[in-house]
């Protein structure tokens, strides 16, 4: 196995990158299907370490193959219920302004196409060009869906839902 010669970058990508990575991937909770975010963003790494040169946008290139594994990871499984699956975007704050609980809530609201666009752009900081590529969806669609997706999380955490 060669890897490439991008290490430095790599590592500053690992850096910036590996918890937003972390919490796009568990939106295809794969844990009871025997692997687990964190699994998947590494496997997502190896692979870019094994690429020959770095990808235009890495980042963008990340997140399609954690989106890809994670995708492929379900379907094996597909036998496992929506409502057997605990999914916890975030990890439980240690002091009294625990707003995780709400927001994991209110996201599991969310359709899937919605909180995937949302999760990517708020905590991926990806551009709405990446996230449509990504997604294979125009451009506008996407846009259209984060932003109807902000207000019903609003309406949702404000409760007026």
């Amino acid at each position: 196995m060669a890897f490439n010669e991008n290490h430095s970058e790599i590592i500053r990508l690992l850096d910036d990158n590996v918890r937003a990575l972390t919490l796009f991937a568990r939106q295809w909770d794969t844990i009871s299907l025997g692997t687990n975010a964190e699994d998947i963003v590494q496997e997502a790494f190896l692979r870019l370490l094994q690429e020959t040169e770095l990808p235009q946008s890495p980042k963008a290139w990340l997140y399609r193959v954690v989106r890809n594994l994670a995708i492929d990871i379900s379907r094996r499984k597909k036998e496992i219920s929506q409502n057997d699956v605990k999914i916890d975007y975030f990890e439980p704050r240690p002091n009294n302004n625990d707003w995780s609980g709400d927001l994991n809530e209110a996201l599991k609201l969310l359709p899937r196409e919605v909180r995937e666009i949302i999760v990517a752009k708020i905590w991926g900081n990806l551009k709405f060009r990446e996230i449509a590529e990504l997604t294979n969806r125009p451009i506008s669609s996407v846009h259209y869906d984060y932003q109807q997706g902000i207000t019903q999380l609003r309406k949702i955490l404000e409760g007026d839902v």
